[in-house]
């Protein structure tokens, strides 16, 4: 089965988290898509926030440890990194994310599109695998409760 390498970013401001509904899925997910030739995966997950949802975010820090040498540099270590199982749709057939999952600030930028701030109590009340899918949940619920 092909794999593909996709990078995600939860977007949190305060005790809530940005998503936007997936057009193909019809689910409210976090900014993310396939990573462009050349690029990192944080410098992916920025790109694809600013080109979906209008705001510039950082990456926030996970490190066990920071390495800036001539010869080496961290790049910031994903949150979760998660191997998602993609159904065929239309001529793509079924296939494989390798989806490196970061957590992130929003810094800049202005709302656009039909991204929506959600908080634990909304986000909660979505019917799972319908609305939104029960790992977003889980993640989104881990999120909340231990970085804000």
């Amino acid at each position: 089965m092909q794999r593909q390498f996709t990078a995600t970013a939860y977007v949190v401001e305060g005790e809530r988290v940005l998503l936007l509904p997936h057009p193909k899925l019809g689910k409210w997910l976090p900014p993310g898509g396939h990573m462009e030739e050349n690029e990192t995966p944080p410098e992916c997950a920025v790109r694809e926030v600013l080109e979906e949802t209008g705001l510039v975010v950082e990456i926030v820090p996970q490190e066990n440890v920071w390495v800036e040498r001539w010869n080496a540099v961290s790049l910031a270590r994903p949150y979760l990194c998660l191997l998602e199982n993609i159904p065929a749709h239309g001529s793509m057939p079924e296939h494989q994310h390798i989806d490196m999952i970061y957590l992130a600030k929003p810094i800049g930028g202005k709302l656009q599109g039909e991204a929506k701030w959600f908080c634990w109590e909304e986000v909660s009340k979505l019917e799972d695998d319908v609305e939104i899918f029960a790992e977003t949940k889980i993640t989104i619920h881990h999120i909340l409760k231990n970085y804000v």
